[in-house]
């Protein structure tokens, strides 16, 4: 499967799972809904989408909810409590339940929660990275600005700055990364961004995350390089090999008796 059949696979899901939009609130009663076998979370969200509700609506009632989607009170609690704890409401007491304003962290930290609870493996999250980043970066090249090109020098220099402690180069070395995804100008790469980037976390917190800033910021470079000159092929390459590296840090030591290196 080519990387752009995935990544339009991935921007499809999340299109479809991430935020609702949203119209005239309570309007939306009447009796058109039918009931559904859904979960309750499902149903509501399914209710607010075809009602059209935006951020900053306030939905109905639960007790209307409750007739408008036939759906017993104690259902419906559990599916607010889901969309609420997801991002995608916002209780404000008595004056009701409203449509929150959508935010990245709906997307990224149930899939975050997913990864670590089941313990998804390094090889495949930094495979997923790489072919994914990598197809980004293709559209980087084409849309670039002079303004991308300096934010991304600032945090190669910055990460090459020597003594700095391994916390503030790991968030260096995740700020480029961002910023080379944000050099894209498409909202949807962003969310996919962040969330693929979750590895760094990750590998992290599993004593994972390689050393080797010296063969990290000289790749930086190389990519940023790639990207000035607006030569896809090659900036695609580089970042797909820069990211598989960290495939190497339990790898066998080559002749000579170094490790194969890796990067983040």
């Amino acid at each position: 499967m080519s990387s752009i059949l995935i990544l339009d696979t991935i921007v499809l899901t999340i299109s479809e799972i991430g935020p609702i939009s949203l119209v005239e609130n309570g309007k939306a009663a009447g009796n058109g809904m039918r009931r559904s076998s859904k979960n309750p979370a499902s149903t509501i969200r399914e209710f607010l989408n075809s009602r059209n509700f935006k951020p900053g609506d306030r939905i109905p009632t639960q007790a209307e909810l409750s007739t408008i989607l036939s759906v017993s009170v104690r259902s419906l609690r559990e599916g607010l409590n889901i969309l609420v704890r997801q991002g995608m409401l916002a209780p404000r007491g008595r004056a009701g339940t409203f449509v929150a304003s959508p935010k990245e962290h709906s997307v990224v930290e149930p899939i975050k929660w997913y990864f670590e609870a089941n313990e998804v493996n390094e090889v495949d999250l930094i495979t997923a990275r790489a072919i994914l980043e990598a197809a980004i970066v293709k559209e980087v090249c084409t849309r670039r600005t002079t303004k991308d090109l300096l934010l991304l020098q600032h945090w190669v220099e910055a990460q090459s700055e020597k003594g700095i402690p391994a916390e503030q180069e790991i968030e260096y070395d995740k700020k480029f990364h961002l910023q080379l995804i944000g050099s894209a100008h498409n909202k949807v790469f962003e969310i996919v961004g962040n969330v693929i980037l979750l590895q760094f976390e990750l590998l992290y917190r599993r004593n994972l995350y390689p050393d080797q800033d010296i063969i990290r910021v000289r790749d930086h470079q190389q990519i940023l390089d790639a990207v000035f000159e607006r030569d896809a092929p090659q900036a695609c390459r580089m970042t797909e090999t820069h990211i598989m590296r960290s495939l190497k840090l339990r790898a066998p030591e080559v002749p000579g008796g170094k490790a194969a290196p890796g990067v983040g």
